[in-house]
């Protein structure tokens, strides 16, 4: 796993969920989970997209943790 792009992707989709948030459209805990779903779906359409799973869920933890870090986990 590239951890560079990991984790300069996660800080993207972290300030973008603060930014929707922001603009009333979800919560940033939305999104946290919407990426976990999708995290899900892909780690089961096969073995083939394994890696892809891992970073879709590695993502869905840190928007999850910018929302508990911004307050935004209490607007499930």
């Amino acid at each position: 796993m590239d951890e560079d792009a990991l984790f300069a992707m996660g800080t993207i989709l972290a300030a973008l969920g603060g930014l929707l948030e922001r603009k009333g459209i979800c919560t940033t805990h939305e999104l946290a989970e919407t990426l976990g779903a999708v995290a899900l779906m892909t780690h089961e359409s096969g073995d083939q997209y394994h890696n892809r799973a891992a970073y879709i869920g590695q993502w869905a933890h840190m928007v999850h943790a910018a929302a508990l870090g911004s307050g935004g986990a209490n607007q499930h």
